[in-house]
């Protein structure tokens, strides 16, 4: 039904290593990563943007795939400029007048919900080719005194092209859920990320972990947003241990909505010659965004 068919990659520029901050905060060494999982994290420069980082991650396509695409999907909780969208900016920058642009404000599930509108879109009309892209730069909005947070975000952007393949990947189930009351436990206000740590992991694991365990009995591998040490150890621990189950936060943190999409790139052979694959997303909101997918 579906196939990804090439994926673009652009991280933040400046690489932050968890020394940095342990010094900074007068930490002992190697506390963060023990904590976290994280061991550095990709940070954006002082001219990269959102935009910026998705116009790069786009000129990593092919140039003959982009002349076929109908659709345009942008995803970011942190755009430099609020409106229009980044979909809108791509539109102009790859020259493409006859698109539909698609703008969500989306955190970790944004890629998965993206997906699933796709999705629906090649379901009615398999001629269609959609360009999903992922972009934040969750660092320009943390307090640099925030030891808590910094240490877990990093920025970058991912740009997936998504097509109709008549023995490609069929949607079989998909769960959403929002957690109530829970909305300011992860919030962007007055310019400044301040995240409820404690209540994002409890959420993970009590509302989660569950669906992603049920589901886990009927697919041969999982690609999950990247949450960092505990709730990835947790899902790792209630699973069967032969699912294919990646992990690359130690060396990426936490990339919002990019992180399962760079995932894919990473493992994209595995990916392709599976047969059951779930995807999931969870995090802002406090939201999971899950999709069973069989070939």
């Amino acid at each position: 039904m579906i196939e990804i068919d090439e994926i673009g990659i652009a991280l933040g520029s400046l690489i932050e290593k968890n020394i940095e901050i342990e010094e900074k905060f007068k930490l002992k060494k190697g506390s963060l990563y023990n904590l976290t999982g994280i061991k550095q994290r990709n940070i954006s420069n002082k001219t990269e943007t959102a935009e910026s980082l998705a116009i790069q991650a786009c000129k990593h396509l092919n140039k003959s795939n982009i002349k076929k695409i109908t659709h345009i999907i942008s995803v970011t909780n942190t755009p430099s400029i609020t409106f229009p969208g980044i979909s809108n900016y791509l539109s102009s920058e790859l020259n493409l007048s006859n698109v539909h642009c698609i703008n969500l404000n989306q955190g970790c599930t944004g890629f998965v919900d993206a997906l699933e509108i796709s999705y629906e879109l090649i379901k009615n009309d398999n001629k269609a080719r959609i360009l999903l892209v992922t972009s934040d730069t969750y660092s320009k909005f943390i307090n640099k005194n925030s030891k808590a947070i910094r240490c877990l975000f990093s920025d970058g952007s991912a740009s997936t092209i998504i097509k109709y393949k008549k023995n490609g990947l069929k949607l079989k189930k998909k769960i959403f859920r929002n957690s109530l009351n829970t909305e300011n436990d992860l919030t962007l206000t007055n310019n400044e990320i301040k995240m409820n740590g404690p209540a994002i992991v409890s959420f993970a694991i009590k509302d989660v972990i569950p669906q992603i365990v049920n589901l886990s009995k009927n697919v041969n591998c999982i690609f999950s947003h990247q949450a960092g040490k505990i709730v990835m150890n947790e899902i790792k621990k209630k699973i069967n241990s032969k699912i294919f189950f990646p992990v690359n936060y130690a060396n990426y943190g936490n990339l919002v909505s990019t992180s399962i999409p760079l995932l894919l790139k990473q493992n994209i052979k595995k990916f392709r010659s599976e047969k059951k694959i779930l995807i999931c997303g969870f995090g802002v909101g406090l939201s999971a965004s899950i999709i069973l997918f069989n070939r």
